[in-house]
């Protein structure tokens, strides 16, 4: 098996262990509180029951280990050629391509917005959009006022290092390897001597040899594909225009081209100013009002002595009916806070309802 080429510099990443490891260590302790409770507390459930609630714990606290795990332990080196991020049992590689390289501001006067799905993990590895407007990849594990945009195959990806300075380094060495390479690819001009006589079988051996073709490099077909497809442009214009039209003027590449003016969505009722719009960011302590509610039911009714016999169908359906009013609840509000934090609201409203019901019926007349 091939050795893999050392990377031209190991970019360290600006990480922050709190916010990353805030939503795993909860369901890490919801979870093995809820498993530990039912399985070797004093709560009076069915087997069946109190298996679910151990499995539910069981997988939240795998699940938080591992969400844990990848921000912690992921990296990122630079190639000759490429960006490599990787992590605790996986990687992910960005070919770099020709392009600007400039810098985003995420925090302060006049910031853009970055969006993603692993975002209310507190941390962005993989894809994101920007300003609303751009789909593109991210690698920022703490919330920095600024990160670094470079060109790749994917996309424009967005790095937040802890130093800019480095990574800005990095790539430009990284930039000067990729051009002694491709100096070196190519072929140096041989300064004309006096020829020597040559023989007939010579001459015919000259004849019939061919010259060998040159292989594009990837930032060689780039350009290629780059200037190839404004060329058509400009053909097409021209023959939309007619003969007498006058002449096009050239159309700028994808390198030169200016950058568009970040747009945003802004709610004009209420200020005159506008309000911008933002995704909501429930608390962390907001999805355990369903496990908290649960627990103040089974309470009250276990102190008044109102919970039914163990054993009996009406004890399994309370017990069921507290154990999806109040676990499997905050688990599945945790879950959405992830995905889809719009709907979090929902779900605990739902947990405590539910809760209500169920204190009704055990504690009403």
């Amino acid at each position: 098996m091939a050795k893999r080429i050392p990377p031209i510099a190991r970019v360290r990443l600006a990480r922050s262990t709190g916010r990353i490891l805030a939503l795993p260590a909860l369901m890490v302790i919801v979870g093995a509180a809820a498993a530990g409770v039912t399985a070797l507390g004093p709560v009076t459930v069915e087997p069946i029951i109190r298996a679910l609630v151990v499995a539910a714990g069981a997988v939240l606290v795998g699940w938080g280990i591992l969400i844990g795990l990848r921000p912690m332990t992921a990296g990122l080196d630079v190639e000759e050629a490429a960006v490599r991020l990787h992590w605790l049992g996986g990687e992910r590689i960005y070919v770099l391509t020709p392009g600007p390289v400039t810098r985003v501001r995420l925090r302060g006067a006049d910031a853009s917005k970055l969006r993603s799905r692993s975002g209310g993990f507190g941390w962005i590895l993989g894809a994101a959009r920007l300003r609303d407007e751009e789909d593109i990849e991210a690698i920022r594990l703490a919330p920095t006022e600024s990160a670094i945009l470079i060109p790749t195959e994917r996309g424009r990806l967005a790095i937040a290092p802890r130093a800019q300075d480095e990574l800005l380094d990095a790539l430009s060495r990284a930039a000067r390897a990729r051009q002694r390479l491709e100096e070196l690819a190519t072929p140096t001009p041989i300064e004309p001597t006096e020829p020597a006589p040559w023989t007939d079988a010579q001459l015919g051996e000259q004849a019939t040899a061919e010259p060998e073709p040159h292989v594009l490099t990837g930032i060689e077909r780039a350009e290629l594909e780059d200037r190839l497809g404004r060329e058509q442009v400009e053909a097409r214009l021209r023959a939309a225009a007619g003969p007498h039209a006058p002449p096009v003027e050239a159309v700028p590449s994808a390198a030169e081209a200016p950058a568009a003016e970040p747009t945003r969505r802004r709610w004009r009722g209420g200020r005159p100013g506008g309000v911008t719009l933002g995704r909501p960011r429930p608390s962390v302590a907001f999805v355990l009002l369903p496990l908290l509610g649960a627990g103040v039911v089974w309470g009250a009714a276990s102190t008044f002595g109102r919970l039914p016999e163990a054993g009996t169908d009406l004890g399994r359906l309370t017990s069921l009916a507290l154990v999806l009013a109040g676990p499997a609840t905050s688990i599945g509000a945790i879950m959405a806070r992830a995905w889809w934090p719009r709907i979090v609201g929902v779900v605990v409203t739902s947990g405590l309802v539910a809760a209500v019901f169920v204190g009704r019926s055990l504690l009403g007349s």
